[in-house]
């Protein structure tokens, strides 16, 4: 099959969204999805008894059930608490139908609340958002971050809504949102008793402004938050369906007393030959300290229109350079994901689609210019892909330099087809070694896991927490631990 630009892959990763999108409006369908079939196989092939993953299983945390009183579809990494609980979104079900965010309460975890000792692990819905009736944010995706250096504002979560906020823009749906979910006033945060109370920050526009941003935002130690939106910024030819919706933009919302985000566009992507289009994912580097520079993805523009890695500089005229433009074959493509750095400065990230065999690849850019790239893994090396396929999340490191993330596909079979894995990057070589930790089976296990991982210390040192978008008992997501 062909994904976007004509990129041979095994299944468009680039269509991603499009099944369980098809009913809201215009403006909130910007990806084609990837063909799914909701169907579970009942028998698992015998694959099963001849792979042998690291670790041997996974173990599911919770089933999201969707419909009102829960969340439907996981796209963002959770995050955890100095507690252990982790915390997260969906991108439908709840209240409204429009998302949720979500807590995950460990085992004897002293708060915030709802969680305490009292309780077994369990899952509660946080808040439901409201859509753009009520001029609240609608879809969130991305991965949450947890701040507490704000006076007043102690576990305190920021994220991006897809869509949602202005009632006037974007075609009626609202082009998306930057909110605050405050935790409750005893403890610590900025919400009533035993409330969550969620805050809008800044309802983008589009035309000049961004819109629709994807991934979450960073912090830095004067309360500014940075983020991008998928479209806006009013240059470029970034095209859904027959509007031209523009090609993303890098912002910066400034923290101010009184409690206040005034906007500022740092970069507006054009696209084309020189400039990369469509940023997804967060930006690097989630930090307390001052950001110099702002590293990030856009999923395609530069000269093959298959992405690039790209940074801005924090200061000036906010000058954006593009790091490397992917080509697709032997090069990766069409990147999804953010980027991290390690102890010495060399950047580190997935590319969706490309490399040796088109489905898929890990990459470095190497220090100090991160200009060269030198390729670390080309997924789909093995017989059927057991060892993964399309990585749309990014990467995490252990202390030892290895690397973990997930693919939404490859893998055994068990959802008719495959259903993504889990797995370890090790730089033992070179080349660097990939070992499959967990491969998602479908049925009550999760599958299409678009959400990378992260280890959570308080809970454990060396388990893998993470969501996926389909699967579980109710077939809307589930939340994972792979040991």
């Amino acid at each position: 099959m062909k994904g976007i630009n004509g990129f041979s892959q095994v299944v468009p990763l680039a269509a991603a969204f499009n099944q369980f999108e098809a009913t809201k409006p215009r403006k909130s369908v910007r990806r084609r999805g990837l063909t799914f079939t909701s169907s579970v196989l009942l028998a698992i092939c015998a694959m099963v008894l001849s792979f042998a993953p690291k670790a041997g299983a996974d173990t599911v945390l919770h089933n999201f059930a969707g419909g009102p009183t829960d969340g439907d579809r996981a796209l963002g990494t959770p995050v955890h608490d100095k507690f252990g609980n982790l915390y997260g979104v969906t991108s439908v079900g709840g209240t409204h139908g429009h998302g949720v965010v979500w807590v995950l309460c460990v085992l004897g975890a002293a708060g915030p609340w709802p969680c305490n000792t009292a309780l077994p692990m369990t899952e509660y819905v946080l808040y439901n958002f409201k859509g753009v009736a009520s001029s609240d944010g609608a879809s969130p995706r991305g991965t949450l971050i947890f701040n507490s250096l704000y006076a007043g504002r102690d576990f305190t979560l920021y994220g991006t809504t897809y869509s949602g906020g202005n009632p006037s823009t974007c075609g009626g749906a609202g082009c998306g949102t930057v909110f605050e979910l405050c935790a409750p006033s005893n403890f610590g945060g900025c919400g009533g008793i035993n409330i969550w109370k969620e805050h809008v920050l800044h309802s983008f526009t589009g035309g000049s402004d961004g819109a629709n941003p994807f991934g979450g935002v960073i912090t830095d130690k004067a309360s500014d938050l940075f983020g991008t939106t998928v479209y806006g910024g009013g240059l470029g030819n970034c095209l859904v369906g027959g509007t031209n919706d523009y090609c993303g933009t890098v912002f910066e919302l400034k923290g101010q007393n009184p409690w206040t985000f005034p906007e500022t566009i740092l970069h507006r992507f054009k696209g084309g030959a020189s400039d990369g289009a469509n940023p997804y994912d967060a930006l690097c580097c989630n930090t307390i300290f001052a950001i110099p520079y702002l590293y990030g993805t856009t999923f395609i523009g530069g000269p093959s229109n298959l992405g690039t890695v790209f940074k801005v500089k924090n200061a000036g005229a906010y000058p954006e350079t593009v790091l490397h433009s992917f080509a697709g074959t032997p090069d990766g493509a069409e990147p999804y994901a953010s980027v991290i750095f390690d102890a010495s400065g060399n950047l580190y990230g997935t590319a969706s689609a490309g490399g040796v065999n088109g489905k898929g690849s890990a990459f470095e850019l190497t220090a100090p210019l991160l200009t060269t790239e030198v390729p670390l893994y080309d997924f789909c090396a093995l017989a059927g892909c057991t060892d993964g396929a399309l990585p749309a999340s990014g990467l995490v490191f252990d202390a030892s330099g290895n690397l973990y993330g997930t693919t939404y596909d490859g893998g055994i079979a068990g959802c008719t087809g495959t259903c993504g894995i889990v797995y370890e990057l090790s730089p033992a070589g070179p080349p660097w070694h990939e070992t499959p930790l967990w491969s998602f089976l479908g049925g009550t296990d999760g599958w299409n896991p678009f959400a990378g991982v992260i280890f959570d210390p308080p809970v454990s040192a060396t388990n893998l927490y993470g969501a996926t978008r389909f699967g579980g008992t109710s077939s809307d997501g589930a939340v994972y631990s792979v040991p």
